[in-house]
């Protein structure tokens, strides 16, 4: 049966007084716990579209002024553990966290967890867009990526502009969804946005617009191909349009290079593929030759390398939730 996808909720459904509660009580139910305050004279109002997919939440959040607080306390009583990618759509947003304030305008994004307390606010009328990911899911696949301290992304110029486009197209993308019904593409395209932004990142500075669209399009030929054990750079570079050299060379200036890149979606192709089965849901052997590895015992060793633990240890502590 068909379920209607979108939720709103809007301060102006409520009388004036009782705005900043209505607005606490919603967003720690759909969003996050927090604590809200605002100086305008004629009642808080804001309002939030709540996109929810299960496996991943979007919220489009307009309002005028306001300062919200996410407090260690607040953290207490409201547990949550996910990753905000958040794109501001118009106007004037900043995030403060530990003793750092960004300050962000439109076409800028933010990305952060909710596990460590900040202050978020509107400076003016303003718009964004957040997407929440599992902090769980966030941590499988990017292990070692810190983020107690938010990460401001410029999406107005150099390569951060392909990281706003990208998140601009999937909010596009989700907001052509009229029912709740399991979408991988946007799956998908969140994470492949999340790994734009790692690379733009964790890179070493010399991360350009064009060596991170080279760097998408090898990920995403490699993704189509995982179950070819033959996968080599050769077939990689010429679908690229460049010599195996070339593309090597550009490759190694962000101390990647082809096989580790097969190597990595593979594994994650893998991880995903147990968690989703759960406990005793999935034969070891056959995921490793549907993942392109060579045999099983090449498949457990590069596994527990990569994420430190044994594919079947991965599958007993899953509940099959994954999406």
């Amino acid at each position: 049966m068909d379920c209607v996808l979108r939720k709103s909720f809007d301060t102006r459904s409520v009388l004036k007084g009782e705005r900043l509660d209505y607005w606490e009580e919603r967003c720690s139910i759909d969003v996050v716990g927090l604590k809200c305050s605002t100086a305008e004279e004629d009642g808080f109002q804001a309002k939030f579209d709540h996109y929810n997919f299960g496996s991943f939440s979007v919220f489009d959040i307009a309002g005028q002024p306001h300062v919200i607080c996410r407090s260690a306390e607040t953290m207490r009583k409201y547990d949550k553990d996910s990753v905000f990618l958040t794109l501001v759509m118009g106007g004037t947003i900043f995030v403060n966290r530990r003793e750092r304030c960004d300050v962000l305008t439109a076409g800028d994004l933010v990305l952060y967890d909710t596990n460590t307390p900040y202050i978020h606010g509107f400076a003016d009328r303003a718009r964004q867009v957040v997407f929440d990911v599992p902090g769980r899911e966030f941590r499988a696949r990017f292990p070692g990526w810190d983020l107690r301290d938010a990460v401001r992304i410029d999406g107005n110029s150099g390569p951060g502009v392909a990281v706003a486009r990208a998140v601009r197209k999937t909010y596009s993308d989700v907001r052509a969804r009229k029912y709740l019904a399991p979408e991988p593409a946007l799956v998908h395209d969140i994470w492949s946005a999340l790994e734009v932004s790692r690379d733009l990142v964790l890179g070493d500075g010399r991360m350009t617009a064009y060596h991170l669209g080279i760097i998408q399009r090898v990920r995403s030929y490699i993704r189509a191909r995982l179950e070819d054990p033959h996968l080599n750079t050769e077939q990689v570079a010429e679908e690229i349009g460049m010599s195996s050299r070339q593309l090597n060379r550009i490759l190694a200036l962000h101390r990647l290079t082809v096989k580790k890149l097969i190597l990595a979606e593979r594994l994650e192709q893998a991880r995903r593929l147990i968690e989703r089965s759960g406990p005793g849901g999935v034969h070891m052997a056959e995921l490793a030759y549907s993942c392109g590895f060579s045999g099983p015992s090449h498949f457990s060793k590069s596994f527990r390398k990569h994420f430190g633990s044994a594919p079947s240890e991965v599958r007993d502590a899953s509940d099959g939730t994954q999406h």
